[in-house]
């Protein structure tokens, strides 16, 4: 019960220090977080009309309880499947998600800044995220990325608390369930892990952590929660360490050419660089003036700088390393819990001199910046992506139309629920998800992939099959049920409009651009006497 409140009373606010504007910061916060969380979780549900894969991939994997799934650890899929399944098989709770999250990120930079800088600065720290899209544009899908950028931070913050508040069990129980989430999560936060040895091997008050059991016992409490998976990993040949070396390019066996080496690490910093820029140019005009001097002592400041520095940059930095030292490609998507504490670092280094007017200024600009992100993120999915683009989103796939109409061929030909979807990632959830039978799914006809398919109850209860194209179009694992033994129908070649808000869609006047799908069905084995009755 201790370790409950002090985790629900580290985002309280604290005693201003000295600094006159330390309540309008606070307000200023609250309403800024309050205004963010509002815009970014009705946005998407105006502006979609169809889920992105993540969170479908979540609620199909969550039906099953395993502590390991082909390509991520367990937590997020518990958390999607119980979520949708707790609010009646809704789709709008990916949205309240993906802010919370965000919301748990803020608060925890804005807590940690609290303690490092003054409270309009920690402020500003804060404001600065707003202008990295990771915080708007990306965090609208609810996935294990945009939870690290609640468990991240969460997680740094109480191993600050924990190094600086006496080494007090709590703080560093809570520091170790954090992190293990964050591991349980993706196993990417393997990055953040390291930044953590580094402070507490190369700083004096990580070295006095070893003295206190509170530091083991953290440990146990993370070994426990990650060691589940561990055992998941082992049974099922490391299935998704497998996925994440191929998502780096390093399957194994192959070779890598050392020109990727060089060209991937210049790929990822320029990728970056084009998110993180933007709101250090908001910066700028507040570091023209500077404190005269800092009110810290030199062992503290020390210990701040050097913790700033290990968590500012340190994921980021060991992910190039990894490239650099292997040639893999770094995927867009797993940096993007990497830089919350970046404009905090650059304000710490500078400390400049804070008025009204200079707030009043940044506020407005990170404002904008919201809501220009917003707009762009509308326009993007109502009308480029469903009117424009050549290919197909996730989020404009009709995943809804398609499932009425196979389920709807399926119950006429067999008058059964349909059992099962075969087909690739984006088929096998959406109609999982959004068919009324919610069919299991069987991604690519791979076991390693879907390790709860019995493929006999295949053969018994029947299944449909499909993917994007037209007849002669034919998937790679339509050829594992080309075999009499399976008695699979005529291929059926479906178009419908991709998935757009229908208010959109009597705006505009018009149907969006067609998707081409076919499907086909394996009979069940009852099927043609149930089908005469």
């Amino acid at each position: 019960m201790s370790l409950l409140k002090k985790i629900l009373s580290v985002f309280s606010k604290e005693p201003a220090p000295s600094f006159e504007e330390d309540c309008a910061s606070g307000k200023i916060f609250r309403c800024f977080v309050i205004f963010w969380f509002i815009f970014w979780t009705i946005l998407p549900l105006i502006s979609l009309n169809n889920d992105f894969i993540d969170p479908l991939e979540n609620i199909v994997w969550g039906r099953h309880f395993q502590f390991g799934y082909d390509k991520n650890p367990y937590l997020g899929a518990w958390l999607g499947h119980w979520a949708w399944v707790l609010t009646g098989k809704s789709m709008w709770i990916n949205s309240i998600l993906c802010q919370i999250f965000v919301l748990i990120g803020f608060c925890s930079v804005y807590s940690l800044a609290k303690k490092l800088v003054a409270p309009s600065l920690a402020l500003i720290s804060v404001l600065s995220l707003a202008a990295i899209n990771f915080y708007g544009m990306k965090s609208v899908e609810f996935c294990d990325d945009v939870m690290e950028l609640g468990l991240w931070p969460l997680t740094i913050l109480f191993f600050y608390r924990s190094l600086t508040k006496g080494n007090r069990l709590s703080d560093w129980l809570a520091t170790g369930f954090f992190i293990a989430c964050s591991m349980m999560t993706k196993y990417y936060a393997l990055v953040l892990a390291i930044p953590m040895l580094v402070v507490l091997l190369f700083t004096k008050e990580g070295r006095n952590a070893w003295k206190t059991p509170s530091i083991y016992c953290a440990a146990v409490l993370g070994f426990a929660i990650s060691l589940p998976n561990l055992i998941w990993l082992l049974n099922n040949d490391m299935v998704a360490v497998n996925y994440a070396l191929g998502r780096a390019s390093l399957d194994l066996g192959t070779s890598v050419s050392w020109t990727l080496h060089l060209t991937n690490p210049l790929k990822a910093i320029n990728r970056a660089l084009g998110v993180v820029i933007i709101p250090f140019i908001f910066l700028l005009p507040l570091f023209f003036f500077r404190r005269k001097e800092k009110e810290c002592n030199a062992d503290q400041e020390h210990f701040n700088r050097f913790f700033l520095f290990c968590f500012a940059l340190g994921p980021m930095s060991i992910t190039l390393l990894f490239s650099l030292c292997s040639g893999a490609s770094i995927n867009y998507s797993w940096v993007i819990p990497c830089f919350p504490l970046l404009p905090l670092l650059v304000i710490y280094l500078i400390d400049p001199a804070m008025n009204e007017l200079k707030l009043r200024y940044f506020l407005t600009c990170m404002i904008m910046m919201g809501i220009i992100f917003g707009v762009i993120f509308a326009v993007r999915s109502l009308y480029w992506q469903a009117y424009t683009k050549r290919g197909c989103d996730y989020e404009n796939y009709p995943g809804k139309a398609l499932s009425s109409i196979i389920t709807e061929d399926w119950r006429k030909r067999y008058r059964t629920p349909l059992p099962f979807v075969i087909g690739d990632r984006e088929a096998t959830c959406n109609i999982a998800v959004y068919s009324p039978d919610h069919p299991e799914a069987y991604f690519s006809g791979k076991k390693e992939f879907s390790q709860w398919i019995d493929e006999d109850e295949i053969r018994e209860k029947g299944a449909v099959m499909l993917w994007y194209g037209v007849k002669e179009s034919k998937p790679n694992f339509l050829k594992r049920f080309a075999e009499p033994e399976w008695a699979v129908t005529q291929m059926e070649t479906v178009q419908v409009p991709r998935a757009v808000p229908l208010w959109f869609q009597k705006l505009m006047g018009r149907e969006p651009k067609k998707y081409t799908a076919t499907y086909c069905f394996i009979k069940p084995s009852s099927g043609d006497s149930k089908a005469k009755k």
